[in-house]
């Protein structure tokens, strides 16, 4: 929310400026302050998705490491995932959510988590599954 009230004067200039050189009608101020917001809002959450996006793609790589980034890194960036309300799914239980990108077999192995942004209950990143037989999942574990 704080990002769309610093982004609403600079937005409600641009409509101004615009308005000015607009050769038609004048839009009123309360038009142009509906503008402004309108505007301001789809820009913050633009802003966000790609914020939440890169988030999502660091937090992946790092989660394929054999410690997961370690217990300080690991921590931090599961801490901002938290703020952002950024949902990491490491159960293939919530297929809908990943690609399956290989194998053969009927389990299913968690090769990259998923990323839901809670705020807009959108994929921010779709996870990658594998197919295992059960016997090679018995064997190997999970990664």
């Amino acid at each position: 929310m704080q990002g769309v009230v610093e982004r609403i004067p600079s937005a409600l200039e641009a409509v101004t400026a615009a308005d000015g050189a607009a050769a038609g009608p004048s839009v009123g101020p309360s038009a142009g302050l509906n503008v402004a917001v309108r505007k301001a809002v789809l820009d913050e959450f633009r802003t966000r998705a790609q914020f939440v996006g890169r988030l999502a793609e660091i937090d992946a790589l790092l989660w394929t490491t054999a410690d997961h980034g370690g217990e300080l890194v690991g921590g931090t960036l599961l801490d901002h995932l938290r703020h952002l309300r950024l949902l990491r799914i490491t159960e293939p239980e919530e297929s809908d959510r990943f690609v399956v990108t290989e194998g053969e077999g009927e389990k299913l192995e968690v090769l990259r988590p998923a990323y839901v942004d809670e705020v807009t209950g959108k994929v921010a990143l779709a996870g990658h599954l594998r197919r295992v037989s059960a016997r090679d999942s018995a064997e190997g574990g999970e990664a």
